[in-house]
């Protein structure tokens, strides 16, 4: 992946996935505002003695965050990691110290798993259906979790992260807010559910356009 090129660029290629990666592309804190405020919130963790699942749909992104945590992560949950060893790198997780990290891929570690050793759970970036989302979280929210899960979903104003919630029925003044319990909210929420893949994906690339268009005036 080029770290060099530029939003616009990834725009007007359509390059939806590396625009969903966007804000990671600078591989250090220093470039990265959304790597740095993981590595605050999983600093934070770990001086409150707690464990952190953290959630991305991109393995470059997981590598990422992985090289900056100094040994506290495991060996990441991803689509070629075998159902049994998944459950061992649970186990682990379950067992070690206060502090550690578990990477897993959403697609990977987001359904029919119980991680309730983690009480505070990181969205890396909005994905196209906010069930995978609600998936990956409820992994926390299992059977046994005797402790407030902390959810923090990392999102760039400005950016595709908030074109892909317009989509959901949200306000710019309001983006922080990802989902709001109101009928309106519901019925943006089905009607994003219900679309179909592709269709979604063109009109986050309309809105993209549109705003850099507005942007440059």
């Amino acid at each position: 992946m080029n770290k060099n090129v530029t939003n616009e660029q990834l725009v007007s290629a359509g390059q939806l996935m590396l625009m969903r990666r966007a804000a990671w592309l600078g591989g250090t804190p220093e470039k990265s505002p959304k790597l740095q405020k993981l590595l605050d919130i999983c600093e934070e963790a770990h001086e409150n003695g707690h464990k952190v699942l953290v959630f991305s749909f991109f393995r470059d992104v997981i590598r990422t965050v992985q090289s900056h945590l100094d040994g506290r992560t495991f060996e990441a949950i991803t689509g070629d990691v075998p159902n049994h060893r998944r459950q061992e790198i649970i186990d682990e997780f379950t067992k070690a110290k206060p502090g550690s990290v578990l990477l897993s891929q959403i697609t990977a570690g987001g359904v029919g798993l119980n991680i309730q050793a983690a009480n505070v759970v990181i969205l890396c970036e909005p994905q196209w259906k906010p069930s995978i989302e609600e998936q990956a979280i409820s992994r926390a929210y299992r059977m046994g979790q005797s402790r407030n899960v902390v959810v923090y979903r990392l999102l760039t104003e400005n950016s595709i992260d908030a074109s892909m919630l317009e989509l959901l029925g949200q306000k710019a003044g309001l983006f922080d807010l990802y989902a709001r319990e109101s009928e309106v909210g519901s019925l943006a929420l089905n009607e994003y559910e219900d679309g179909d893949d592709e269709s979604v994906k063109m009109k986050v690339l309309q809105l993209e356009k549109g705003r850099l268009k507005s942007m440059t005036g």
